[in-house]
């Protein structure tokens, strides 16, 4: 693979480097790069290119994406998709997520991911298909994947409950990591209780953050009714075993990496149990049974 990401490099950005990862991060004339594989849908690359343009030219924090010698985003070899971005920014310790409306732009509206009862729905039903094909291969996922879903189906049950008209749009990341913090391939227009709730699914997950320093930090951040409540929702929502699923189905991924998510199965439902009485506290919120009969 760094071979081939060598060869793409000097043939389509007449970059020569001697040293590059397996993740396709390099260093170039005293500047990082990473080629990246994009495996997100053509028809959002413009869109993503504009955007990125928009955010530099805005002074906004974020990495660049750079053309190939035919001024084109993507460079499409052996019928797999790159994409090369110059790393300006890195995570550092500390860093705050920052909350940036969307540009009122007609040709970002293909980034936005803001009909969650939609876009969840589609997924569920798509699962569920799959399960019939192969629940026989997967042992782990056949035991644990109804718990999931059964969450997802009350996360889009309480989001169908909302009236959300005019309720503004931010620069989101489709899913929140210290690594794609900067990174403009990973940019989705949403709510802002999005990235609020994938990162605090994802310092959860990876042991960064306790329940007690998860719910201190919503309580500390300033949302109003609806995005209380959308927070909620999203962190109801099992993104993180979903995705689990899908890199299991689709890359590859032992399944045994599950364990990690359903061994704590229990510790997160404490935690959304201590995030509804906190969110109680300032907005009218739908009780959910179940979560409210195991702790209390």
């Amino acid at each position: 693979m760094v071979i081939v990401m060598k060869n793409i490099l000097n043939y389509y950005y007449q970059i020569i480097v001697d040293d590059i990862n397996d993740s396709g991060y390099f260093e170039y004339n005293n500047h990082h790069f990473c080629l990246y594989e994009y495996r997100r849908n053509l028809n959002e690359v413009n869109s993503l290119f504009l955007l990125n343009n928009l955010m530099i030219s805005n002074g906004i924090c974020i990495n660049k994406i750079i053309k190939n010698n035919y001024n084109q985003v993507i460079t499409n070899h052996d019928n797999n998709n790159y994409c090369l971005v110059e790393i300006d920014y890195q995570y550092i310790e500390g860093y705050s997520l920052k909350y940036i409306e969307s540009f009122n732009n007609s040709e970002l509206n293909i980034l936005k991911r803001n009909d969650w009862g939609k876009l969840w729905s589609i997924k569920i039903d798509y699962i569920e298909y799959q399960l019939k094909h192969i629940r026989s291969s997967y042992p782990l996922i056949n035991t644990s994947v109804n718990y999931y879903i059964g969450m997802a189906e009350n996360a889009i049950s309480y989001f169908n409950m909302l009236s959300l008209n005019n309720i503004p749009l931010y620069i989101s990341h489709r899913r929140f990591s210290y690594d794609n913090m900067f990174n403009p391939l990973e940019l989705v227009i949403d709510y802002k209780s999005r990235d609020i709730g994938e990162y605090l699914k994802y310092c959860f997950f990876n042991g960064k953050m306790s329940i007690k320093e998860i719910v201190s930090y919503i309580n500390k951040i300033s949302l109003n009714s609806i995005d209380y409540l959308l927070l909620y929702i999203r962190l109801l929502y099992p993104s993180y075993y979903f995705d689990l699923y899908e890199n299991i189905i689709n890359n590859g991924v032992l399944e045994d990496e599950l364990n990690k998510v359903i061994k704590l199965s229990k510790s997160y439902e404490e935690l959304l149990y201590e995030v509804y009485l906190l969110i109680k506290n300032k907005t009218s919120v739908l009780n959910i049974l179940w979560l409210n009969k195991n702790n209390m």
